[in-house]
């Protein structure tokens, strides 16, 4: 199996920096389970279902998370922190890892190549992102085109090489206009009409869908032949989710 080659950046994070942030990731990752125990427990519907709004997010994408969130029941405000913090704890769990990887793990099969797809996708936006640094990121992730949103921006933010607190700051201002975006956009959608909202659903979650079986496609029939000399750079990625992320 042809294994990804290490490819570094100018402004690499320092470990600590890489450290606080899973830290930070796994704290998160335990008070959003926190809420959703305790939000079980004394409340019970829907906000024992928190944690499902994490699991929307990672597979399906944010849309996705919101519009089933809605309609579970959840209020729009809880519903907006609950989604941000999900695709923040994504970011700074991942986010140290592909750094990480891309400098120790290049060799471990699955991790390796994981990251690798991660660093191709991110790097396809890169000609058209970097120019406009900072806020070329933002509108990344505040739009959403396929495969982009706030893990993929973390990511292009490290390849275009800005530093990680600016990178940070760029992909969470993104990410909350673009979830406020979403719950005011179907909230408002439900209150007009509420069968246009569940259509406009289904339509989210089958192109999630639908964009998770044809990346597992494509991937299969694209594997690369050990030997061939493919770097890390030299093909797009072949998309295997079919959210944002």
């Amino acid at each position: 199996m042809n294994q990804p080659r290490t490819v570094q950046y100018s402004g690499e994070p320092a470990p600590l920096v890489l450290s606080l942030m899973l830290a930070t990731g796994i704290f998160l990752l335990c008070a959003n389970l926190a809420v959703w125990l305790l939000g079980w427990i004394f409340v019970g519907y829907p906000y024992g279902k928190t944690w499902q709004i994490l699991m929307y997010a990672i597979f399906f994408g944010r849309a996705a998370a919101v519009g089933l969130g809605l309609e579970f029941g959840f209020s729009s405000w809880f519903l907006f922190f609950q989604t941000a913090a999900a695709d923040f704890i994504i970011v700074c769990l991942v986010y140290p890892f592909f750094v990480r990887g891309y400098q120790h793990l290049t060799r471990v099969p699955y991790i390796g190549n994981t990251l690798d797809n991660m660093h191709k996708v991110a790097l396809s936006y890169k000609p058209v992102i970097a120019p406009y640094g900072f806020v070329g990121l933002m509108l990344f992730v505040i739009f959403p085109f396929w495969s982009t949103g706030a893990l993929v921006g973390a990511i292009l933010g490290y390849i275009i090489g800005l530093p990680v607190g600016i990178t940070l700051i760029s992909i969470n201002l993104g990410n909350v206009v673009s979830i406020g975006a979403w719950v005011w956009f179907y909230d408002k959608v439900r209150d007009w009409n509420h069968d246009v909202a569940i259509v406009l659903l289904v339509l989210i979650l089958a192109v999630a869908i639908a964009g998770i079986v044809v990346g597992f496609k494509n991937k299969k029939k694209k594997r690369p032949v050990a030997g061939n000399g493919s770097e890390p750079g030299d093909a797009v990625m072949d998309v295997t989710n079919g959210g944002e992320e």
